[in-house]
This record gives structure tokens, C-alpha cells and sequence, in this order.
């Protein structure tokens, strides 16, 4: 797998030591950690706004080399904070000002509007006022703009952190879809470890540095250190756990119908 991202030896004020990591062409990778350890910060970094020297590499190539129109061209973000403002009157016409700028034909464009509204399940929203509708719906216009620029890799900042749970699961669905179908590398932070599993690879930071690397699940069963810097596991992982010290079930169990038939196996 092709090596997208190279971060070496990043340090930044008191927040980063010396943290390296690498994210391969289309894999999903998701950064947490306990509240302030510096995950918004971070992600402000990947992305180009908080300048560093020579630690971040793109395609073999330091931050520092690219023109600052092609580093945009291929990375993106979303990063809630920023609070960004549409500049439209309807999402309609919001998101076809964004096709217009990447599809040339006409044709072209009212077929690319019909996937997105399609897509996105925006279909109900078209005509109402971008500004006005629910964090959940704006977050899939700026994931909708965002990948029309066809980035190599997007860098989302905590995006489900105001969700609903079941639209939490809607957004995580479609971020799959979307690099599965485009071939994106998404670099996200969260807070929810529930998020976390869902991804290819999950890094944990404490003390400035990596704590932990890996496998999702792997790391998530490490309930002891978790704990300590005050992540909150996913429930049918803490009860997975649980239930092994007990030799009631053998292995992390996700789904909690198996869960209930292996116990009374």
C-alpha cells in the first residue's frame, strides 16, 4: 500500500514530542485522546494551517515545497470550529456553485447535482437556507464540496461530535462509502471510541506523545490504560471485557445478539 502521509518527529509548543506516524493511500485513520491533549491542534496541523518545519511529508514531499493552490488541491478539511458560512440562499444553489467550479458541460453538472442530492439524502433540504438547517446536514454539504475537489486525503476535526447517535452512524456510513468509491484517505479525530472502531487504524495521544497504535479493537480492549487518561470505552467492549475476567465469553464481542447467544451456549 502506497504511503500518503509521513509525519516525522513532530513537535509543537507543549502540546507534541517527537510524534511520527505514516497513513497509506485510502485507509481511514482516526486520531483520539482525552479532552486538550491536542487533537484540533493536530489536525489544524495535517492540514497546513499552523506552519511547521520539514515534519510533514505528501507524497514524498515536504509541506513547505508545495504551492500553497496545489497543497489545497489535494487535502481538505472540515473542521467545526472554523464555523463556516454559506454564501447561498438554498442548498441547491449552493452546492451547484461548487459543481460549477469542477465540471465543465452542463450535462455534467445537473448529473453531478443528481448524485450528491441522491447520495447525501439531501433531497428534502434542496430549497431550505444552508445557514439555517441542523449541524448533521451541514456537515454533509461540507463533506458533498469538499469532495467534489477530489482530494487525496481529508482531514476531519471531531465532525460527529454534536450528532445524534443514529446520525453519527449515517455519517460514519458514508465516509465509508466515500473512500471506498474515491479512493480518499480520511484523517479524523474524535472523542468517541465508538467512532474509532469503525476506522482502519487508531492513534492514541497522552503526554504529548503516542500512547498507543494499531488495530481499533486491539486498542480499545486495553481497558487499564484508557481508562487511566479518561476515554470512555464502548459499552460492548467494556462488557466484552467484563464478561472475559469471568470466562463468560472468550473474545470482544461487538453485536449483542451473539454476545447473548455464546453466554448461554
Amino acid at each position: 500500500m502506497k504511503e500518503l502521509l509521513e509525519v516525522t518527529n513532530l513537535c509543537y509548543k507543549d502540546l507534541f514530542e517527537n510524534i511520527s506516524f505514516q497513513v497509506e493511500q485510502g485507509k481511514f485513520i482516526t486520531i483520539s485522546g482525552a479532552n486538550n491533549c491536542g487533537k484540533t491542534t493536530l489536525i489544524r496541523i495535517l492540514n497546513g494551517q499552523i506552519a511547521t518545519e520539514k515534519m510533514i511529508k505528501l507524497l514524498g514531499m515536504y509541506k513547505e515545497e508545495y504551492p500553497q493552490n496545489l497543497w489545497k488541491e489535494i487535502t481538505g478539511a472540515i473542521i467545526p470550529q472554523d464555523n463556516p458560512t454559506f454564501f447561498f440562499k438554498t442548498i441547491e444553489e449552493e452546492l451547484n456553485y461548487t459543481i460549477h467550479l469542477f465540471k465543465k458541460s452542463e450535462e455534467e453538472r445537473q448529473e453531478t447535482y443528481k448524485e450528491i442530492i441522491k447520495k447525501y439524502k439531501l433531497t428534502k433540504y434542496q430549497k431550505q437556507n444552508p445557514n439555517e438547517v441542523s449541524e448533521f446536514i451541514k456537515i454533509k454539504i461540507l463533506l458533498a464540496e469538499k469532495l467534489l475537489g477530489s482530494p487525496q486525503i481529508l482531514f476531519l476535526d471531531d465532525i460527529c461530535e454534536e450528532l445524534e447517535k443514529k446520525e453519527k452512524k449515517e455519517i460514519i456510513n458514508l465516509l465509508r462509502t466515500l473512500q471506498l468509491e474515491t479512493g480518499v484517505s480520511i484523517v479524523m479525530s474524535t472523542s468517541n471510541l465508538n467512532i474509532a472502531l469503525e476506522s482502519d487504524y487508531l492513534l492514541i495521544i497522552d503526554e504529548k506523545k503516542i500512547l498507543l497504535e494499531g488495530n481499533p479493537l486491539s486498542i480499545i480492549e486495553k481497558d487499564n490504560v484508557l481508562n487511566k487518561i479518561g476515554l470512555e470505552l464502548p459499552f460492548m467492549v467494556d462488557l466484552s471485557v467484563k464478561l472475559r475476567d469471568y470466562n463468560l465469553v472468550e473474545k470482544t464481542e461487538l453485536d449483542i445478539d451473539r454476545m447473548v447467544d455464546n453466554i448461554w451456549k
